[in-house]
C-alpha cells in the first residue's frame, strides 16, 4: 500500500473539488459540503492498517496471559483509536477518556504497582461516545477506572457510565433482522 498507493492519494480534498471531479459519492445518507476539507489519506489508510491490527489482536488473544501480551493488546487499541480519530470520526469526549487512561497507565504510581490498565479505544457502539479499556481483572483496575470517571467529570461536568463485563450477545438472545420494504408501484 505505502509503496504503490499512498503517495498517489491526496492528504485532503475540498468538497467542492471532489464534487467537480467525481460528481457523486453514491451515499444517500451523507452530503458532501463543498466548503469543507475532507481527510482522504487518513481515511484510506485506516481500514488497511485496522485490518492488520485486528488480525494481530486476535493472534495475541491466544498467547499466554502476561504483562507483555496486555501491553501489546493495549498498544493496538491506542493505534486504532488514533487512526480512527485521524479520520475525524472521534469525539472530544472519547479522546479525553483515552488520554486519561494513558495518563493513568503511565503514572509513577501505576508503574510502581506493575500497572493494571493497558489500553483504550473508541468503540463502534454508543454513537461515538463509548470507550473500551483493557486491564487486569482486579480491584486496582476498578479503582483506576473510577478515578478516571471522577477526573472526566471534574473536567467536563459529565459523569460517564461504566459498563462492565459482557453479555452472551446475539448467540443467546438472537437478533432482529430489519428489512426495508421497497414501494410497489
Amino acid at each position: 500500500y505505502e509503496a504503490a498507493y499512498a503517495k498517489k492519494i491526496p492528504e485532503t480534498i475540498l468538497g467542492e473539488t471532489f464534487l467537480e471531479q467525481y460528481i457523486n459519492h453514491d451515499d444517500s445518507v451523507t452530503v458532501i459540503d463543498p466548503k469543507r476539507t475532507y481527510g482522504v489519506l487518513a481515511s484510506a489508510r485506516h481500514p488497511i492498517y485496522e485490518n492488520f491490527r485486528v488480525k494481530a489482536f486476535k493472534a495475541l488473544l491466544t498467547a499466554d496471559v502476561s504483562n507483555k501480551q496486555l501491553l501489546a493488546l493495549g498498544e493496538l487499541m491506542y493505534q486504532c483509536h488514533y487512526s480512527y480519530d485521524a479520520c475525524e470520526l472521534g469525539s472530544d469526549g472519547t479522546d479525553r477518556l483515552v488520554k486519561l487512561v494513558q495518563e493513568m497507565q503511565n503514572s509513577k504510581l501505576s508503574k510502581a504497582e506493575n500497572g493494571t490498565l493497558f489500553g483504550a479505544k473508541i468503540t463502534g457502539g454508543g454513537s461515538g461516545g463509548s470507550v473500551c479499556v483493557i486491564g487486569k481483572n482486579c480491584v486496582r483496575s476498578s479503582e483506576q477506572i473510577l478515578e478516571i470517571k471522577q477526573r472526566y467529570k471534574a473536567a467536563t461536568g459529565y459523569k460517564p457510565f461504566i459498563f462492565e463485563g459482557s453479555s452472551p450477545g446475539a448467540g443467546k438472545f438472537g437478533y432482529l433482522k430489519i428489512r426495508r420494504r421497497l414501494p410497489t408501484n
